[in-house]
């Protein structure tokens, strides 16, 4: 008898907005360039994606707010290139005003916005955490709590190949200082583990439990006076760790102010927690638990991103490991959508993990021919 879940629902997934621009500015702190208005009739997963540009010599950033909160920010963007960001959202019903805003430095040619995507998707299992610091004043060569909030992952699920064993959180991090002097040169950096606090800098660090994390992506900003004012612009972060299930995990956002003086910071962090987005390490989205001899089907899809190869495997990575062939009974990665399947004969359920990993991707289909 086969059982699955279609956890991914395609029929609920739809293009709001595709709108190629480009709105810009040529100078100037933030400015609002385009405000997108999003209504939801239901809870869904919300996507935006959009692109900054630098087509001259400007150097500049753009970013993203919503209810005129800034979530996530490009960072900046230097002469002649291009930076795309994305965020998934878990929104309720309700109508949502987004805005897009660009600040640039005088230098000539334009930082624009462009490539704007609006959609949504829609999977089981997911929660929203979002926190906000405001403005808060940190005194020079100190490291201050920015963020210090407890937060709890969704309980545990039986599908029909087992419960679900770990959330994936993807928190996306936007930081902001300002230090009152038309003259700063460098603002934000996010920092991994074991790097040191740079002068100049907002030197951001990310916690779970007290234990720091490497950012899984990161951009810093800058900025400088010529005229017209680039800077206390926005940098962005975005950690990607798995979660046990009903659990209670406290986050952890420090800023250390080495820029010369006292200033005033901000961080916003916002949280997608849900099993099934992949991480970039492996992890189990289940613990394996049904019949000896069954088979386990496992489909793995592109979200945002195709170029990321995708992981699919049963095994685990041994005490001395001599490469996946010999970690992994069955194992099968690559690009584009990727069906596995598994039949336990003699390598034992109990005994066995699946793994998953892809960055930008998911987990689509999961499920079992019971025998």
């Amino acid at each position: 008898m086969l059982l699955s879940e279609q956890v991914r629902m395609v029929s609920e997934e739809e293009v709001l907005v595709s709108d190629v621009g480009p709105y810009y500015i040529t100078s100037g702190f933030w400015t609002d360039v385009k405000t997108q208005n999003i209504t939801l009739t239901a809870t869904k997963i919300l996507y935006v994606e959009w692109t900054g540009y630098c087509n001259g010599l400007n150097t500049g950033d753009t970013r993203l707010l919503l209810n005129d909160v800034p979530i996530i920010a490009t960072g900046t963007i230097d002469p002649v290139t291009t930076v795309t960001r994305q965020i998934y959202l878990v929104l309720s019903a309700g109508t949502y005003t987004f805005k897009f805003q660009c600040c640039a430095r005088n230098r000539g040619g334009q930082i624009q916005v462009k490539d704007i995507k609006f959609a949504t998707l829609n999977f089981p299992d997911k929660q929203r955490n979002n926190w906000d610091t405001g403005n808060i004043s940190v005194p020079y060569n100190t490291e201050y709590t920015m963020i210090q909030q407890n937060f709890t992952t969704p309980q545990t699920r039986k599908l029909a190949v087992g419960s679900i064993k770990k959330y994936v959180a993807i928190i996306t991090l936007y930081t902001y200082h300002h230090t009152g002097s038309p003259t700063v040169y460098y603002t934000n950096r996010c920092k991994n583990i074991g790097e040191s606090n740079e002068s100049g800098f907002y030197n951001w660090r990310i916690y779970i439990n007290n234990v720091q994390k490497n950012w899984t992506e990161k951009a810093d900003d800058y900025g400088e006076y010529y005229g017209e004012d680039c800077q206390d612009s926005g940098a962005y972060g975005r950690c990607v760790v798995p979660l046990d299930p009903n659990t209670q995990y406290e986050l952890k956002i420090t800023a250390y102010n080495y820029c010369g003086s006292q200033g005033t910071g901000r961080a916003v962090a916002e949280g997608l927690i849900c099993p099934w987005f992949l991480a970039d390490v492996d992890y189990e989205p289940v613990s394996l638990d049904f019949p000896q001899g069954s088979t386990l089907y496992v489909t793995v899809e592109p979200l945002h991103d195709n170029t990321a190869t995708k992981y699919v495997r049963v095994g685990k990575q041994r005490f001395k490991s001599f490469g996946d062939s010999t970690d992994y009974y069955s194992s099968l990665s690559g690009t584009g959508i990727l069906n596995f399947s598994y039949t336990f004969e003699t390598v034992e359920i109990v005994n066995s993990i699946l793994n998953v990993k892809g960055l930008g991707g998911c987990v689509s289909i999961i499920g079992v021919d019971v025998r």
